[in-house]
């Protein structure tokens, strides 16, 4: 594995370094490096370009040029070796474009790697064409020329020296003119330029230590205060004229040109990385290089299914479909703000399915609307479906995140790991520590396994997204009814907290959770400033189950009450005087608990209520989750019982009583 780090091309002084392989990640030249670098700078006035290469991904070109078209600061470009293919497109973005007499500028068709049969050729021939004309298009806004020129002189593969390029109107000025040998750290010749002259080929060998020469000459002339750089470019220009430096700088430029073009070569072909430091590390050239990644293309080929159509295009469009699509479908079921400039908004899902297999290069004009569709639900990318089972979950969440429970506010959280039975370990076995007299030894404490299990348990649903409902656009099969399993999810858990307290289950010494002989049973009565006091010393006076017998001094900390006595039960705890007294006594369970209310208690009983300890303090009830998850899981796989997508929203859950001295009920009156 290689050891290079990716460097940074954007300066804190709003200096863009275009120096290497457009879109090459360890040059800092993709289009997001680039981005978040110029978007880190705040609020700037100007921001220079500095540009020495041969050009490299269209997208990712494309992408830096329209980021710097809406950006407010005046652009400056400098032009310090050459600006060829899409680094030249990134030039035009210059409201100055500076290029020294002997640098280089070239414009030509862009291309790109394609496997594939005729109708897939063709396929890549038209996205080509339409490359073009945005490129073509930038050119004519700077220029001014017309399109037919334009792509006369593209055709060509057209290359301009300082003053033609101003001639011409690519750039605006010639700058000052520096040795040929030191305008360029690529190696033209490696670069696959079908009209590069023979004399260029000759003198373009890449310099660095002359190429920090005109950085720095052209820093001087922008009156850019730097001693430490400065220092550092006179040191290697006074050095350039040393052989043995001169040899390793040239050795070092084209070592890095070496291991760029494999890198975007392998990039472009959409191959692993690892293949790529494979090729990088073994020293391998780069025309042996691009043979090897040939032949992965072919053998990846050949091993597919032969009805297949592949072709090799660039990841960024199928990313933007992706985001776009996704954003579109957001924005029609609510779950996100609409934007009226997403050009996916307008689609139906059948378009839309159409359309992620048009952007994998598959044909669909000769395809009926069931099997174009059935098409977009199989094809290998998985993009549709991928599009439709994000929206789903954002969905289920939705209606996860907006369900009214309130059993999240007293419970307390476990996990488990598997759905084995498991003990709880009692939190009350350690009431106060032992003694430990002078010179004796410290004793272990018995932790109590008190006997209370608890095991998890799989609840969930099913539902389907099939060809009919793409074809009728409808939306509620992945918005609505996930919303809803979302919204289930979360209820089931809270019909489950709320069982354990109406249920009364047997705990592990066979009685009752709520029972005179756990003392958390009081008699029945209404909510009152009494009978809360009651519960509140009834509770406070537990003790450790221990043979020390110690009391645990707990305290409520929630007043649990069907939403029938919710009104009784805040008039209670805000009150400064006792309500059901016609004098002024003072309210002594004012603020004593947290009123929580659930409809569920109604449905066993409208007169009970109960009274839950801090949960974080001792135990009482606990929810557990599947390794701490407590969020419903989306699964998907191809129907088979329907002819579309099944999905299934599944929780694993378990919730457990685990102790009753934190609990107090009274059945009310």
């Amino acid at each position: 594995m290689s050891d290079r780090k990716p460097r940074n091309a954007v300066s804190a002084d709003g200096e863009v370094m275009i120096y290497g392989v457009v879109g090459d990640e360890w040059d800092g030249l993709d289009a997001k490096s680039v981005i978040n670098g110029i978007k880190a700078l705040g609020k700037v006035d100007t921001i220079t370009l500095r540009i020495n290469s041969g050009g490299g991904y269209v997208y990712e070109g494309l992408a830096i040029f329209n980021y710097l078209q809406a950006h407010a600061a005046r652009k400056v470009v400098h032009i310090d070796g050459i600006a060829a293919s899409m680094a030249s497109v990134i030039a035009m973005i210059g409201d100055e474009i500076h290029i020294p007499a002997n640098a280089l500028m070239m414009i030509h068709n862009p291309w790109n790697l394609a496997i594939g049969d005729a109708s897939a050729m063709r396929k890549e021939a038209d996205n080509l064409d339409r490359v073009k004309a945005s490129i073509i298009a930038i050119y004519a806004a700077r220029t001014g020329k017309s399109e037919a020129e334009l792509s006369q002189l593209m055709d060509a593969e057209t290359w301009m020296r300082g003053q033609e390029a101003v001639d011409a109107g690519f750039a605006t000025a010639v700058g000052t003119s520096v040795d040929a040998a030191a305008l360029l750290r690529t190696d033209l010749s490696l670069m696959n330029f079908t009209n590069l002259p023979d004399a260029l080929r000759r003198e373009t060998k890449p310099n660095p230590a002359a190429v920090a020469g005109l950085v720095r000459a052209a820093l001087t002339a922008e009156h850019i205060e730097e001693s430490t750089m400065a220092d550092t470019v006179n040191d290697s220009a006074q050095n350039a004229g040393a052989d043995e430096a001169k040899i390793r700088a040239e050795a070092q430029a084209a070592e890095r040109t070496r291991a760029s073009g494999i890198r975007a070569a392998v990039r472009a072909a959409k191959l692993p990385e690892t293949l790529a430091d494979e090729l990088v590390d073994a020293g391998t050239p780069l025309d042996k290089a691009r043979e090897t990644i040939i032949n992965k293309l072919a053998e990846a080929d050949e091993s597919g299914p032969q009805t297949r159509n592949q072709v090799r295009i660039t990841g960024d469009a199928v990313d933007r479909f992706r985001t776009g699509a996704q954003a579109a479908l957001l924005g029609k079921a609510g779950l996100a703000k609409d934007d009226a400039g997403n050009e996916l908004r307008g689609l139906s899902l059948r378009e839309m399915a159409r359309e992620s297999l048009e952007i994998q290069n598959v044909a669909t004009r000769a395809m009926r609307p069931m099997d174009m569709v059935k098409a977009a639900m199989t094809h290998s990318s998985g993009d549709f479906v991928f599009i439709l089972a994000n929206v789903a979950e954002k969905s289920m969440m939705r209606g996860y995140e907006e369900a009214n429970e309130t059993f999240q506010q007293w419970t307390s959280t476990g996990q488990l790991s598997d759905f084995k039975p498991t003990s709880r370990i009692d939190l009350n076995s350690f009431p106060s520590l032992g003694k430990v007299d002078e010179g004796a030894e410290y004793q272990y404490a018995t932790i109590g396994e008190r006997g209370e299990t608890v095991q998890l348990a799989t609840y969930g649903n099913l539902f389907s997204i099939t060809r009919q409902a793409i074809i009728n656009d409808d939306m509620s099969v992945f918005t609505r009814i996930p919303q809803r399993m979302g919204r289930a999810a979360i209820r089931t858990v809270g019909n489950l907290v709320y069982a354990t307290l109406t249920a009364n289950p047997t705990m592990s010494d066979s009685v009752a959770l709520f029972h005179a002989t756990h003392a958390n049973l009081g008699t029945a009565a209404a909510p009152t400033v009494a009978s809360l006091d009651a519960g509140r010393v009834a509770m406070a006076t537990q003790k450790d189950r221990s043979k020390n017998a110690v009391a645990l001094n707990l305290r409520p900390r929630f007043m649990l009450v069907p939403v029938a006595l919710e009104g009784t039960s805040k008039v209670l705890m805000a009150s400064e005087f006792d309500p059901s007294k016609t004098q002024r006594v003072p309210n002594s369970v004012a603020g004593l608990a947290e009123v929580v209310s659930d409809a569920r208690l109604d449905a066993a009983s409208t007169t009970a209520w109960y009274l839950a300890a801090d949960p974080n303090a001792t135990d009482t009830v606990e929810v557990s989750y599947l390794d701490g998850v407590s969020t419903p899981w989306l699964e998907q796989q191809e129907g088979w019982k329907v002819d579309g997508v099944e999905f299934k929203v599944r929780l694993d859950a378990a919730v457990k009583a685990l102790a009753w001295e934190g609990l107090f009920k009274n059945p009310g009156a």
